[in-house]
């Protein structure tokens, strides 16, 4: 097929890496591991690159390839990938020297989707591959929770890749519009970006439809995508958001419960707003969006659940006005702990529980399983913070620490 007849996703395809968009770091880490080979067989033999689909990951491999001047042999996704054609044609290519002596990159796509089941399958086979290959072996997947990677996970160095960010998408779409005699607005470009959840290959596919269609309609004549995420990557995604349309788009594309995203919130908030007034801020948000959550179940009035995305989206962006943003890992709620030992003090300290729950305008249910635990562990380890708490809540000091303080404990001895 002739490049003019070629989608756009293909025909634009990055030529080397320094063309591939978004994710630098771990490009770069690709790069420096894949060249290592040329001076030793390094101790990890594979690369794992993991992450959601169009975030060019085949793309980068390809192009690096090129720069190398390697050869890429690939196994792609039409391919039967089942343990045999694995143990037959894959274990072939890595165990064998090119004829001209050039590097040669083994590329392995989208290995969750691979025939077979667990070691018995083509993961048993892809480990005895990497155990023996003499070249380097790239392994692309865009599940991380799939439980055909948990072996793989081990066996390789593993590179999480992000879905491509505004500024990013942005840079390439303008160059694919040029390089196609396409007249298009900024604002058409960025609502495109906006809808491809971060994939590049789809926003490319939208903008070629604009071009054959009519460009003036804008993204509303395209099919609008079901983008359903996860929950670390719609607290990446909010934290990212600079404006209130992106995040409550972000929020209503959550495949998780409000509830549950509140308390991831309420986890990691910290992380990212780090200045006293922006978590002060960002804490008043989530407080809100419970108050909601409380009417909410109390009531049954669902209406009520655009406030509490309202208060989620709007009030984390608009706490963020000093702390820049940055990649990291998320914690998952500490609240099962907290409601077992809160089920085992609620009698106790029933008192101290209904005095938070009445001060933090939250529920007492939240206020035992939340706050109640922080509160006592202050107490305990500073007893003078404990007597300043006991005092500006109104209690009686044993009713928040039942525990001796180490502090004490020094003392007497």
């Amino acid at each position: 097929m002739s490049e003019e007849g070629l989608p756009w996703p293909e025909k634009h395809r990055p030529q080397s890496l320094d063309q591939v968009a978004g994710n630098h770091e771990a490009l770069q880490e690709l790069s420096d591991w894949v060249a290592s080979w040329k001076r030793k067989t390094p101790k990890v033999k594979a690369m794992l690159l993991l992450g959601p689909p169009g975030i060019g990951k085949t793309s980068a491999v390809v192009a690096l390839s090129r720069d190398l001047d390697a050869e890429l042999v690939e196994f792609n996704a039409s391919d039967k990938r089942n343990k045999g054609v694995i143990e037959t044609q894959v274990w072939t290519a890595s165990t064998q020297q090119t004829l001209d002596g050039r590097m040669r990159i083994i590329l392995l796509d989208e290995v969750d989707g691979l025939s077979g089941t667990g070691d018995r399958g083509g993961a048993g086979a892809i480990l005895k591959v990497i155990e023996e290959t003499i070249h380097p072996l790239v392994m692309t997947a865009n599940d991380p929770e799939s439980p055909r990677l948990k072996d793989l996970k081990r066996h390789c160095r593993v590179l999480n890749m992000k879905p491509i960010d505004a500024k990013d998408m942005l840079g390439v779409l303008k160059r694919v519009a040029v390089l196609n005699g396409l007249e298009i607005t900024d604002t058409v470009l960025e609502d495109i970006a906006d809808q491809s959840g971060g994939d590049l290959r789809a926003a490319i596919s939208d903008l070629e439809v604009l071009a054959v269609g009519d460009v003036t309609l804008g993204v509303s004549s395209l099919a609008s995508r079901d983008v359903r995420r996860g929950v670390k990557e719609t607290l990446s995604r909010l934290f990212m958001a600079t404006s209130p349309s992106v995040a409550r788009r972000t929020v209503s594309e959550a495949d998780v419960d409000p509830e549950e995203l509140v308390l991831w919130l309420e986890e990691n908030l910290h992380l990212h707003l780090t200045a006293y007034h922006e978590l002060s801020q960002g804490f008043e948000a989530l407080s809100l969006s419970d108050l909601a959550l409380g009417r909410i179940r109390r009531e049954q009035n669902w209406k009520l659940l655009a406030y509490v995305q309202d208060f989620l989206a709007v009030g984390i962006v608009a706490s963020r006005s000093d702390t820049p943003y940055r990649r990291l890992d998320y914690s998952e709620p500490s609240w099962p702990l907290l409601v077992w030992r809160g089920a085992r003090k609620w009698d106790k300290n029933a008192d101290a529980v209904s005095k938070i729950s009445h001060l933090s305008r939250v529920s007492r249910r939240r206020a035992g399983r939340a706050f109640y635990d922080t509160v006592e562990q202050i107490a305990t380890r500073d007893p003078k913070a404990g007597n300043v708490l006991a005092k500006w809540l109104g209690i009686s000091r044993a009713s928040i620490a039942s525990k001796e303080s180490p502090r004490s404990k020094q003392t007497r001895s």
